[in-house]
């Protein structure tokens, strides 16, 4: 399996960055703006007034589940990129110890040959030993 993690890492950003400055702060301007909203028929709470009244608040009601359930759902993709991404810098950085772990015991394992069996000098070209 292929991962690109640069184009992984921009996504996680770009998706931060839209549910922190876009969705979670749209909805809190949203909810102020609401809570100060216009009040219509507060004086005259005829049934129609008192129907319109609750059917907005459902609405609103609804509104609000959603957008804290979005964020909530953008928030776990995030937190899941980031640990991938922390997942595959760990392995690659533990890829990285055992290739160097594998190149120093070769390395070792060569001067303990050539310790044992030093390299021959070499003769001048055309001479045979």
């Amino acid at each position: 399996m292929s991962v690109d993690l640069g184009t992984l890492r921009f996504f996680a950003e770009v998706m931060k960055a839209d549910t922190d400055d876009g969705l979670r702060r749209g909805a809190i301007r949203a909810d102020a703006e609401v809570q100060t909203g216009v009040r219509f028929g507060t004086r005259t709470l005829s049934g129609e007034v008192v129907a319109g009244t609750d059917a907005l608040k459902a609405a609103l009601d609804r509104a609000n589940t959603n957008v804290a359930r979005q964020v909530e759902a953008a928030d776990i993709l995030i937190h899941a990129m980031e640990q991938i991404l922390a997942n595959y810098t760990a392995a690659d950085m533990a890829s990285a110890e055992q290739v160097a772990t594998v190149e120093r015991t070769l390395l070792d394992a060569v001067k303990a040959a050539e310790a044992v069996y030093p390299e021959p000098e070499r003769l001048p070209r055309g001479l045979v030993a």
